[in-house]
């Protein structure tokens, strides 16, 4: 991962408004082409969050004019810094590196077209500081219709869709998989489970990062109480089938065994680009990255599968 620079407010290199030197909550946003939809996100940020944080833009290449506002002088927001890279990264690698720029012990993974609701904040962080917790996101609204909401996902089928989860009482609980229009994580759990996988473009990423928390003895829970709206929208840029595929395959092979990951393989295997996806799965870096979860995970995806009542 590469990047040509950063802009970023005075008050940033300081304390902030409270005399502290660093922020309790550090929100990394990855984007591309976003429009007007980022400037929209940071005030809602500005006009909702009580803690004190900053916010980490990472601008993936984008060939819009959606960030031109943080380039402005002054800057119009006194606690962000926008970086930028030299090339597309993906969604996955773009937040493993705002992330490496963050200065909180508390890190917030947002995506660029959300609207956080009033009060969303200290009920997720109550939450995160637990000893067990290691994925922890509000209910997710939608923001074209406001009686849409999520409440977690489930993994369902050979192709690692999803399906939405109705509310289940008021109070935090565990869920298979969240989203990643709002994800918090201690820093400290982040590093120790490897941050973000080295997934391609866009997909995938949030159901391996939650079935790896699971699989390393941590929980994934969702805090009803708290609530981010979100713009399900069509993407900005076409996601290949070819990059897709390869997050599928790296997924199934980082975390599945025998039967389940033979029939993930032989769905896989009948889409187009299942040789050129294998191909490049092979020259990645999966050997690593297989060493390294296999000997740091305490439950099996066989054991994921039976907790959530999930076939695959």
């Amino acid at each position: 991962m590469s990047f040509v620079g950063e802009v970023a407010s005075p008050q940033l290199n300081g304390p902030d408004r409270a005399g502290r030197t660093s922020p309790e909550v550090s929100v990394v946003i990855p984007v591309y082409n976003e429009g007007e939809k980022l400037c929209q996100t940071v005030q809602a940020l500005r006009s909702s969050t009580e803690v004190s944080y900053e916010v980490i833009v990472v601008d993936d290449g984008s060939t819009d004019s959606g960030c031109d506002f943080l380039r402005a002088q002054p800057p119009p927001f006194e606690n962000v810094v926008l970086m930028e890279t030299k090339e597309r990264n993906g969604v996955a690698r773009s937040r493993n590196l705002g992330a490496e720029r963050a200065r909180a012990p508390v890190l917030v993974f947002m995506d660029a077209h959300c609207v956080p609701r009033d009060g969303w904040l200290p009920k997720l962080l109550a939450e995160v500081q637990k000893p067990e917790a290691g994925i922890v996101a509000p209910q997710i609204s939608s923001l074209e219709i406001p009686d849409a909401r999520t409440f977690g996902l489930k993994l369902c089928g050979r192709n690692f869709n999803v399906e939405w989860l109705p509310r289940q009482g008021s109070q935090p609980h565990p869920v298979p998989l969240v989203g990643g229009g709002c994800m918090v994580v201690r820093r400290e759990f982040f590093e120790s489970v490897g941050r973000f996988d080295n997934l391609r473009s866009f997909g995938v990423e949030d159901i391996e990062f939650c079935l790896r928390c699971w699989l390393f003895g941590y929980a994934v829970t969702v805090v009803p109480q708290a609530e981010v709206a979100h713009l399900f929208k069509k993407h900005p840029f076409p996601v290949g089938w070819h990059d897709h595929l390869y997050n599928v395959l790296r997924t199934a092979v980082l975390h599945f065994d025998g039967a389940p990951l033979e029939r993930i393989l032989a769905s896989a295997r009948t889409k187009p680009a299942f040789a050129e996806a294998a191909s490049t799965l092979l020259a990645s870096d999966v050997c690593t990255r297989y060493s390294f979860v296999r000997g740091k995970r305490k439950h099996d995806a066989d054991w994921f599968c039976r907790k959530f009542e999930i076939e695959i």
